[in-house]
């Protein structure tokens, strides 16, 4: 079993207008004991020993944290499991808190990777949202991190937002293709439960742009991005060359991942679960006592429902080899008629190895995953 290692900050300087992952601002007085307590919880692992290839610390805002913190926790993933020579290890980083001098000693720590959380070139658009950061920020958080040696850059962008055009998403991806970015992810906005855009909507305060619009966002993503030399290799993932998320993709590939820290979320390949999500009570418990909050056994039924519309996601789609290696019989004995169902419509086609989504397909993700779930 190789190990994907996943650890969660969850400090962030503003909370963002659409976001619903488990960070919080203001409560930085929390952050020294929370690398403690992030420490005692890896070495505690049960885990340890066994072989690992991806690290991803992610937030939140690490990027907030000192360099010497960064350290102090690869230093114990390293010591706690066998950590491969060549392992992706990524941070992401929002530009307000990271310039040349933090990404330097980023990369002194280790750190090969950084994903970069810029969401607009539009300085308004970015105020919307409640990001902390100019568009000149982004661009300089950039270039700052590719000459203090870290080259593995990915960059996040976002569409289908309140007050934004299509002129405003082709700006935004052309800037994009003039950075030394090697991938990208670019994501259609959800709005979440809980979330201030969430309210804000509902109370007409801001309007989402129209179905139609935001289709033809994603195509002239889909289309730019080509044009600029990435492929698209997962439904809102695009990279140059060998540069695809390795970590990402195991969660897309049904490969098994432990995380750290509040709310943090593994599977180990049978079994799936979530840490709490209390700082205070975290910091307390972890490395002395168990932090798990909820656990869920995968049975045979759910587990080839979620290997399904997990290979789904990404553009290679279903190996029905592997699936046959893996659950000891066939795709169509479970999902024949499913399957031959949505390439009727339009939305899978067949592949050399088994099946993907279609290019219009991929507007309609979410009901050919639904599909696989009985």
């Amino acid at each position: 079993m190789t190990l994907g290692l996943y650890v969660h900050i969850p400090f962030c300087r503003h909370k963002c207008l659409y976001c619903d992952f488990p960070s919080y601002a203001g409560l930085e007085r929390y952050c020294q004991g929370y690398v403690e307590a992030l420490c005692r919880d890896i070495a505690a692992s049960p885990y340890t020993g066994e072989g690992a290839d991806t690290v991803y610390v992610g937030g939140g805002t690490p990027s907030m944290l000192e360099a010497g913190d960064v350290s102090c926790i690869l230093k114990t993933l390293r010591q706690t499991f066998c950590i491969a020579s060549d392992a992706e290890i990524t941070i992401e980083a929002n530009p307000d808190s990271l310039d040349y001098d933090k990404a330097a000693a980023l990369a002194d720590c280790g750190v090969n990777r950084l994903s970069l959380g810029v969401q607009s070139f539009s300085d308004a658009m970015l105020a919307f949202l409640g990001r902390v950061h100019t568009a000149a920020q982004g661009e300089a958080a950039i270039q700052a991190a590719y000459a203090a040696g870290i080259h593995n850059l990915s960059l996040d962008l976002m569409y289908g937002l309140p007050g934004q055009h299509l002129a405003d998403v082709r700006r935004d991806v052309e800037r994009l293709s003039q950075l030394p970015v090697v991938h990208a992810s670019i994501y259609s906005l959800i709005v979440e439960d809980g979330t201030q855009l969430k309210a804000g909507l509902e109370k007409g305060t801001w309007h989402l742009p129209p179905d139609g619009t935001v289709e033809a966002m994603g195509k002239a993503v889909h289309d730019a991005m080509h044009g600029y030399g990435f492929h698209h290799y997962e439904i809102s993932s695009y990279a140059k060359g060998p540069f695809e998320s390795r970590h990402n993709s195991k969660y897309w590939t049904y490969e098994p991942y432990i995380g750290f820290g509040v709310s943090a979320h593994s599977f180990d390949g049978t079994t799936r679960w979530a840490n709490i999500a209390n700082i205070p009570a975290y910091i307390h418990k972890a490395g002395r006592e168990s932090v798990v909050a909820e656990s869920v056994a995968i049975d045979a039924k759910r587990a080839v429902e979620d290997y399904c519309f997990l290979a789904l996601r990404r553009r290679v789609g279903i190996d029905y080899g592997d699936y046959a290696r893996r659950f000891g019989k066939s795709i169509e004995a479970d999902f024949g008629p499913v399957i031959d169902g949505l390439i009727r419509q339009g939305l899978l086609e067949r592949t050399e190895r088994g099946c993907c989504l279609s290019e219009d397909g991929l507007g309609y993700g979410n009901y050919v995953f639904s599909k696989f779930i009985r």
